[in-house]
């Protein structure tokens, strides 16, 4: 296998002085990032009218870190945070521009305090690691829990800040093998109440928070609202709603690696449907001249799918995929719930509820998400038919957008079983 760049985090553990140059160094590149963005806007306001081309084209890295050392004398306690990682913000920063005017992302926004605090340390022959220590810039030697192996070469290093809590995350060259089970193919279908539903008739549910939960969330965040801004007691209150959001989203990533790794690491085959998570969560509110419909409803819908974590589950199983020798098949999902596997017959009076699937022709009755999962398998091994299911280091192999509607009549290719409780 070919050496791939991996990030691998730790907990990074510093004394109090170490702790107190961290935040005023993250600080020093938050300031950087929004002295920049608001350098770029008012050159844009300026240059809008007069029509002259090609100026904000050469506002990028090269042009702003000229600017750098006047900054400096102007502003000396920016000089406290390492000169490269001042350098690679502005290195992001150009970044983020070209990703916007490509069409990858939108617009850079503002950075606040607590929100992605992070520095990178982007020269590696600055960084040295020695066991559980990592020596770094203006830093020295800080302690870091080592809970694996580094197992390969760094090219540079982050270090970044949640609440309380430092972390350092090695971005690591090296061959990173999965082992493979090489057991038979298996569609994956998404969903909310069930996360997922495999054709095999297992159902995992992703851990979503509980209406008791989500209740001490409002409770914190209504007590954060009553504060004064710039308050000790504010800090703290904001800091407990942070605490609660960490720790959802940490049990969130758990069990999406868990499930991905088990998946990779097992089948040599694996379906997965390609669900459209950004248009499907957008906002049904509208505008106050077409307003939305249901927009309570959807939202909740929204906030449900998002808990579940789809696009993280499906990012993980990508790289454990190719890092396993697994072929990861992203199925189109058009008509995968409306099909039936028994007849082939399309219609959505098939699915009338989210649990139940009864086909109107030839009343086929079984669970609806394991129904949908059996169909995206199907629709995964006719992409893969003529190359065989052989174990290929393919990151991703996609249907043809031909391929979206299923026949109406033929058979799946699957042999017949018990079908699971709905």
């Amino acid at each position: 296998m070919a050496a791939t760049l991996t990030g691998l985090r730790y907990r990074l553990l510093p004394h109090p002085g170490q702790e107190r140059i961290l935040g005023r160094s993250v600080g020093a590149c938050r300031w950087l990032w929004n002295w920049a963005l608001d350098y770029r806007e008012n050159i844009w306001l300026a240059v809008r009218g007069s029509g002259a081309k090609g100026v904000m084209g050469s506002v990028g890295y090269v042009h702003l870190s000229s600017l750098l050392p006047g900054l400096k004398q102007e502003y000396p306690w920016l000089a406290e945070a390492p000169h490269h990682a001042l350098q690679a913000t502005l290195r992001d920063f150009d970044r983020a521009f070209a990703a916007f005017f490509a069409g990858r992302a939108g617009f850079p926004q503002f950075h606040h305090k607590g929100d992605r605090d992070s520095m990178r340390f982007p020269d590696p022959k600055q960084v040295k690691v020695v066991e559980d220590w990592v020596k770094l810039p203006k830093l020295g030697w800080v302690h870091f829990r080592r809970s694996r192996p580094l197992g390969g070469e760094v090219r540079n290093v982050t270090v970044s800040r949640e609440g309380d809590a430092w972390y350092i995350s090695f971005c690591v060259r090296g061959e990173f093998v999965l082992p493979n089970a090489g057991r038979a193919p298996i569609g994956i279908d998404l969903g909310i109440s069930q996360s997922v539903t495999t054709s095999l008739g297992e159902v995992i549910s992703f851990p979503v928070p509980a209406e008791k939960e989500e209740r001490r969330l409002r409770l914190l965040q209504r007590r954060a609202s009553r504060r004064q801004k710039g308050s000790r007691r504010r800090r703290l209150a904001c800091r407990a709603v942070a605490k609660v959001r960490r720790h959802w989203a940490r049990r969130r990533r758990d069990a999406a690696h868990k499930a991905s790794t088990r998946f990779a690491t097992t089948h040599v085959l694996v379906a997965l449907e390609d669900l459209p998570i950004q248009r499907m969560t957008a906002s049904a509110r509208g505008s106050k001249e077409n307003p939305g419909r249901n927009v309570e409803a959807k939202a909740k819908v929204n906030r449900g799918m998002l808990a579940n974590a789809h696009a993280d589950f499906r990012r993980m199983l990508a790289y454990k995929c190719a890092r396993s020798g697994a072929r990861l098949v992203i199925v189109d999902p058009a008509y995968t719930s409306q099909t039936c596997q028994a007849c082939r017959h399309v219609s959505p009076e098939n699915r009338k509820s989210q649990a139940v699937f009864l086909c109107t022709a030839c009343g086929f009755a079984t669970n609806a998400d394991w129904n949908a999962a059996v169909n995206v398998l199907a629709a995964g091994q006719a992409v893969t038919a003529q190359g065989g299911l052989g174990v290929t280091p393919a990151v991703e192999l996609r249907t043809h957008p031909r391929d979206r509607k299923p026949s109406r009549s033929g058979s799946t290719g699957i042999p017949a079983k018990a079908a699971p409780a709905a």
